[in-house]
C-alpha cells in the first residue's frame, strides 16, 4: 500500500553501466567520430587505446569515469521524481502537493532562543504516507484509508459555505484555517466494530504515543464534519494500548575492536527500529532484532535476552521501547 516503504526494483534504464562497458563504448565513438572527421589517424588513435599506458588511454579512462559519475547523477536527479525513492525533502514536499498534502509542523521551536531551536517537522517517511492515504479521502471518511488519513491530517480538509447573496449569484467559499492540533497524530486506524459504530484508535508523537484527552477531543470533532464524517457510522476515537517493552542483549566482536563504539551503533540501530515499528500494528520480531545488531556492529556472535518473543500488536496497539541494554564484550577467535 505503500511504495515508499516497498519500493519496486528500480529498472534497468536508471542503472548505471559497468565501466568496461561504457570504455569501450567511449573508445568506439571516438573511433566512430575520427572516421568521418579524420579517416588518416582512425588506425593510430584505436593502436594507441590498446596501450594501457598511453596518455590517451589514461584521458579515455578518465573521461569514462567522470561520465559514469554523470550517469549516477543523473539516476538520482531521476528517482527523486518519483514517491517510492524520493529522498529529498524538496521533491518529497513537491510530490505530496500533488494531492494537496503539505508536511506538518511538530513543534515550531524558538527561532529567538540563544542558540535558536529549529522547528521539527514530520519525517519525510511520515509525509509520503499520509500523501498514498489521501487518494482514499478526497471524498470523505468511510474506508479504513479515509478514516485514517483523515485522523492523521487535522485540519487538511477546508471549510466550505455557500451563499447566494443576490439572485442569479452563488458564492462558495473555502476556509483553509489551520488546525490547534495538526501534527499531531502520528498514526491512526479505524475498524467497524458493529453495524454503523466505529471506533477510531489514534497514537501521537509524543513520548509512548498514547494521546492525551485534548488530542482525542480535537480529532473526534474534526471527524465529526459534516463534510467528513459518514451519516451511516457512529465514530469513537480512542486511545491505543501501549505495549511496552525492553530489549537487553549481548554481543561479541573480535578484539581490536572498539567496544564503546560498537554498543552506541547497537543502541541506535534497536532504537531506530523501535521507531519505525511504534505505529498501531506494529509488530517487534527477535530475529530481526537479531539482524539489525549483527549487520550493523559487525558482531559475529549475540544472545538476545529480551524480547524472548515476539510483540505482535493489533490495530489498537502500538509496541514502545522502554530500556535498551547492549553489552558488548570482545572475542578472540
Amino acid at each position: 500500500m505503500f511504495p515508499h516503504q516497498n519500493p519496486l526494483p528500480k529498472p534497468d534504464i536508471i542503472t548505471t553501466p559497468n565501466f568496461d562497458a561504457l570504455f569501450e563504448n567511449v573508445k568506439n565513438s571516438v573511433l566512430n567520430y575520427l572516421s568521418e572527421n579524420a579517416p588518416a589517424d582512425v588506425a593510430g588513435v584505436a593502436e594507441t587505446f590498446e596501450n594501457e599506458a598511453e596518455l590517451l588511454t589514461k584521458f579515455t579512462e578518465a573521461f569514462t569515469v567522470i561520465l559514469q559519475s554523470h550517469f549516477r547523477q543523473m539516476n538520482a536527479q531521476a528517482l527523486q521524481m518519483f514517491g517510492m525513492y524520493a529522498t529529498d525533502d524538496g521533491m518529497v514536499d513537491l510530490i505530496a502537493s500533488q494531492l494537496g498534502v503539505e508536511r506538518q509542523i511538530l513543534d515550531e521551536g524558538d527561532p529567538s532562543a540563544f542558540p535558536p531551536v529549529p522547528r521539527t517537522v514530520e519525517s519525510n517517511d511520515a509525509l509520503l504516507t499520509r500523501y498514498y492515504l489521501a487518494a482514499y479521502a478526497l471524498a470523505t471518511t468511510g474506508t479504513r484509508s479515509g478514516y485514517r488519513y483523515n485522523a492523521m491530517t487535522l485540519g487538511g480538509r477546508p471549510k466550505v459555505t455557500v451563499e447566494s447573496p443576490t439572485d442569479k449569484k452563488v458564492v462558495v467559499t473555502y476556509e483553509f484555517d489551520s488546525h490547534d492540533m495538526a501534527g499531531q497524530t502520528k498514526d491512526a486506524q479505524a475498524r467497524q466494530v458493529s453495524p454503523g459504530v466505529v471506533d477510531c484508535f489514534i497514537l501521537s508523537h509524543t513520548s509512548n504515543g498514547l494521546p492525551d484527552l485534548s488530542l482525542i477531543e480535537a480529532t473526534q470533532a474534526y471527524m465529526e464534519r459534516d463534510d467528513i464524517a459518514q451519516e451511516t457510522d457512529l465514530l469513537t476515537v480512542k486511545a491505543p494500548t501501549i505495549q511496552s517493552w525492553s530489549c537487553t542483549a549481548d554481543l561479541y566482536i573480535r578484539s581490536g575492536s572498539d567496544v564503546v563504539a560498537a554498543q552506541e551503533i547497537a543502541e541506535k540501530a534497536v532504537q531506530d527500529y523501535a521507531d519505525q515499528q511504534h505505529r498501531l500494528g506494529g509488530s517487534i520480531e527477535p530475529s530481526m532484532l537479531y539482524s539489525v545488531l549483527l549487520k550493523t556492529t559487525g558482531s559475529h556472535r549475540g544472545d538476545l535476552v529480551s524480547p524472548a518473543a515476539p510483540i505482535r500488536c493489533n490495530y489498537d496497539e502500538a509496541p514502545y521501547i522502554d530500556t535498551i541494554q547492549i553489552t558488548v564484550r570482545t572475542e578472540s577467535l
